[in-house]
């Protein structure tokens, strides 16, 4: 199946943000998946469709008004490439259910789901996963780091308490995500790029002098 029309569709939706969830990021998700599917199954269209269209309607990027026209609008757009009345639900069904702020791990009722949301998490950490919380603080105002993360008081992981900088949301979440994978696949690819986190910030204290 070809989907120029959703990339299309896709770009145009999200070519307002700036803060690591524009079309780049549908497109890494993509791949992902691409990878994930091919040994795990699933449904290719579905997840693949899912996987472009997930961040359509995320509260990150749209209001709470908007997210609701959203819905319309990408159901319209589905219906108009001719997909199933079965399809449809489907995909509309992943992408109001993968994200992470629906649940760190809510129960998901299908494989396709799955690994959309599997893909998805794998582009939050790695390489991609630095850029894009830097990329997301940036554009809403925080700090990388305060003295409050640099106390790093307490805890398994030496951290003291949630802040709100980006340096939080690596322990806030990042970190976690690995064990929150559900495909055997997706836990091997999270398994090294959370590896790569950990060095990052073994650096960064490194440089600080910490």
């Amino acid at each position: 199946m070809e989907y120029e029309a959703i990339q299309g569709f896709v770009a145009q939706e999200l070519s307002k943000d700036h803060s690591g969830h524009n079309h780049q990021h549908a497109e890494r998700v993509v791949r992902n998946a691409q990878k994930i599917l091919r040994k795990e199954g699933g449904n290719e269209k579905i997840i693949l469709t899912a996987a472009w269209l997930h961040d359509c309607i995320d509260k990150k990027l749209f209001t709470e008004i908007e997210i609701e026209e959203q819905l319309g609008k990408v159901e319209r757009f589905l219906e108009a490439q001719g997909y199933l009345p079965n399809e449809v639900e489907e995909v509309m069904y992943i992408i109001q259910n993968i994200s992470y702020n629906k649940g760190e791990n809510r129960p998901l009722t299908s494989l396709n789901a799955m690994i959309v949301r599997d893909a998805d998490r794998l582009d939050a950490i790695g390489a991609m996963g630095i850029i894009r919380t830097i990329e997301y603080g940036a554009a809403h105002g925080r700090l990388f780091y305060d003295d409050e993360n640099i106390k790093r008081e307490g805890g398994p992981a030496g951290w003291n308490h949630p802040t709100g900088t980006s340096l939080s949301h690596f322990y806030d979440k990042l970190l976690k995500l690995e064990s929150l994978m559900h495909t055997p696949t997706a836990k091997e690819m999270a398994k090294e790029r959370t590896e790569f986190l950990r060095k990052f910030l073994e650096e960064f204290y490194r440089e600080l002098g910490d």
